[in-house]
């Protein structure tokens, strides 16, 4: 599983809701979320331990704090 933070104000308007109707399609939503600009995303896959640790690091740290969304791709 990936969980991906995208940024509240990004570059191509995604919201809260965009991606709410695509929980079916892992390949649709990372095709998305591939096209926003640097900074704008962070993917964690939580299936891998390191990842799993840099997550577990950033949120902590508070760099998810405050103007991020959150999508969990299956």
């Amino acid at each position: 599983m990936v969980l991906a933070f995208y940024k509240v104000n990004n570059s191509l308007g995604y919201e809260r809701h965009t991606f709410d109707d695509m929980y079916d399609n892992p390949k649709g939503i990372k095709e998305m979320l591939s096209k926003l600009k640097d900074g704008e995303l962070k993917m964690y896959n939580l299936g891998d331990a390191r990842e799993a640790s840099f997550f577990q690091e950033d949120y902590n740290d508070e760099e998810m704090d405050g103007g991020w969304w959150c999508v969990l791709i299956r």
